[in-house]
This record gives structure tokens, sequence and C-alpha cells, in this order.
């Protein structure tokens, strides 16, 4: 089938470890389908690639499908009520050429605001059906505001079907009186030819890490969601352990988390990396003896997944999706937001003997997901014209 995929989640080589899971999720999905993406780019680092001179080019990998990079002109920071507006007015135009010329049988949407927002107007006006993916943030975060909250749930509504990532999240939406039929959970898959268990030491001897060390590894967007100021004060009360930690990605926090971590008894033992490639980070997975996730608010993180894939426990938050993939065998869980409770979970992690072969990650491969994936287009699409038909036939009668 046609599939085109509206996002603002989809790298280019200026970006080339933007939103992973849904670059993989896409690349499997163009071994079965035709894929065309329209991935509007915030105006600000438009501005920025074209001061270099340069200009979004989608990755080498990325090559079995189309890419357009419209401009995403939107006012930063203020009337985010009316983002979708914007993003709308932003790819209403390559909407429209891609349709004529591609000939989609479904437009996927793959973020709940502003993308399906807008993504519903438009399929609405070409006559299309469109599926929406629900990832976390998107609804965990963006519900709390009253003028983005009636928008994502007028997106849901117009919705042909959602595919959440977890139960979790199709619950808040089943809560919210979201039609339960048309609301299919599909988790994230994981590519596990990358995430698979490695040899520790040579491990930290490539990445030239400390063999000694107890290591804590964050990966991740260092945004406030994600806690990890809960995790450096965690760590200022661990006593008699000698650890590190190591955080993987970049974000807003950066130098707010910078200038905690260098003042004792922090200072020296934690570690910025910044952003590290998708297929690098396992090195970094196998070289650690937990990987922990604080977020305040989560879907079904990926990074949870590869950890596992690897042989290496998680200590997280008990949150949104989390505790569907992690078990007693696998990880601890603990409360959201408390760092006591976090330093004494960090303390059971290093000092328990954790089986890495009975560490069991519940993920599925990328390719089994992006057959899931097609089973509900095509629900979708049988579904869409059902309704279309039953609608002709009530006008006509």
């Amino acid at each position: 089938m046609n599939i085109l995929c509206v996002t603002n989640l989809f790298p280019d080589r200026s970006r080339p470890g933007f939103a992973p899971f849904n670059r993989q999720q896409l690349i499997y999905l163009s071994a079965l389908h035709n894929i065309h993406v329209i991935s509007p780019v915030p105006w600000p680092h438009m501005l920025k690639l074209a001061l270099k001179g340069q200009r979004p080019i989608p990755l080498e990998e990325c090559s079995g499908m189309e890419v357009d990079y419209p401009v995403f002109y939107y006012t930063p920071k203020m009337m985010r009520d009316m983002y979708w507006r914007f993003y709308y007015n932003s790819i209403k135009s390559v909407f429209a050429r891609t349709v004529r010329r591609f000939k989609p049988d479904i437009i996927y949407a793959t973020w709940a605001y502003p993308d399906s927002r807008a993504a519903v107007e438009l399929a609405a006006e070409y006559g299309l059906p469109v599926a929406c993916r629900i990832h976390g943030s998107d609804i965990n975060e963006y519900i709390r505001f009253p003028g983005r909250k009636h928008r994502i749930l007028d997106a849901m509504v117009k919705a042909d079907s959602i595919i959440s990532v977890n139960e979790d999240l199709a619950g808040r939406l089943r809560y919210e009186d979201i039609e339960p039929g048309k609301i299919h959970v599909v988790y994230n898959g994981i590519d596990r030819s990358i995430f698979k268990p490695m040899d520790r030491s040579e491990c930290r001897e490539d990445l030239g890490l400390d063999k000694e060390k107890k290591i804590i590894l964050f990966a991740g967007n260092l945004k406030p969601v994600k806690g990890i100021d809960v995790l450096l004060e965690a760590l200022e009360k661990i006593e008699m352990i000698d650890w590190q930690l190591h955080i993987l990605g970049s974000g807003p926090e950066k130098d707010h988390l910078e200038r905690i971590a260098s003042r004792p008894p922090l200072s020296g033992n934690v570690f910025f990396h910044g952003s590290v490639l998708h297929h690098d980070i396992v090195k970094w997975f196998n070289a650690s003896n937990v990987f922990c996730l604080p977020s305040l608010h989560e879907g079904t993180p990926n990074v949870i997944l590869e950890s596992l894939a690897c042989g290496i426990p998680v200590v997280c938050s008990d949150t949104g999706g989390i505790p569907e993939i992690v078990t007693g065998d696998s990880g601890i869980l603990f409360e959201v937001g408390n760092s006591r409770a976090l330093s004494e979970s960090l303390i059971e992690g290093f000092t328990r003997e954790w089986d890495r072969s009975s560490i069991d990650c519940p993920a599925e491969t990328w390719t089994k997901n992006a057959q899931r994936m097609t089973d509900v287009f095509r629900i979708t699409i049988h579904a869409f014209e059902r309704n279309v038909s039953g609608t002709h036939h009530a006008h006509s009668s």
C-alpha cells in the first residue's frame, strides 16, 4: 500500500540521532510498502542550516522512502494552542502535491499534537483514512493544558484509528471517552541484531571507562520530564559505593544539570557525553551495571527495551507503560519523583546478583512491528471504506 506519513519525528543528516524509534519503524515499513514522509522542520533549525548553506537531507539508511522537509513556521513559546494551525499551513501545499502524485491509501501521523490534529484535517479534505500514533509525552504532558487537550482529543475523535505504544496510554484515551474499538496497542520493536549482550570489560575498554566502578547509564533528552535532577539528588545520598553516572543525550536542561553535577559529592563522578548515534549506544548499555530512567511521565521507552535486550537491569520510575515491560527479574521500579526511593533502588541494583541471561526483553523485532502496523492499516482502510460506502448508500436512498 501507499502510506503517507506526517511527522515531526524524523531525522536528517544534520540530526542523525533524532527520533530513532520512528526512523526504525518507517524503515521496516518501507520494506513492505511505499512510504512517503512529510516531516516539517522547525524554522529556527532550518534557518541555522540555511546560514551554513545547508538543507535537510535524508539519511542514507532512509533511501527506501521519499522525504519532504517543509519549513514549520510557528511562534516560539507562544500561541501553542494554535500550533496545529501553523503546522497545517506549513505542510498543506506539499501535502496536496504529494496526494496528487503519490495517491496514498492511508495517512499516518506519528505524534498527537500538532501533527495528528493537522493530519486529520488534511485527510478529511482529501477523503483519506488517517491513523494516529501516540507515544507518551504527547498525551501525558500536553493533555495537562486545557487548550491542547481539547485539540488532541478532537484529533483522536476524528482519527479513523489510533495506535498506542502501551496499554496505559490506551486506557487514558478510553477514560476520555475515545471509542475503544479504534484504539490498537502496538508496542515498539527493537533491532536485536544490534541490541544484544556483550562482554562488559571489553565494552568498558573500548569506551575508556573504569573497569572497577559501578556505572549507571542514562540516555535520553535532557528535559525536565526526564527527572534527571531527581537522579542527581538520589546519587548525593549514596555512600560507600564507588559509582559513576554517564549521561547520553542533549537538551535544554544540560547547563542546569551540569551545574548541579559540579558540586560535591557529585563532582568528578557525573559525565555528560552529548548525543550518541543509535547503533553506538549498545556498548554503553553493555558497559553499565544498571540503566536508570527517572522520568516523571513516560510511554514505553525504547531505551528500556534496548537495555533489557542487552541483559542490563533497569531502575525506573513506576509510571506510564514502564510496569508493562519491567519484571522483578529485569529491574526495579521506584515511586515517581522520590529521590530517597531512587537512591535505595540504585543501591539494590548495584548489590543484587543479577542473572543477565534471565533478564527478559518483551519487545518484538521491528519486522514483526511492521507486520502488526500493516494489519492495523488494513483494518483502518477497510473500516473507512465501509463507512464511506454506507454514507453514500444512505444519501442515495
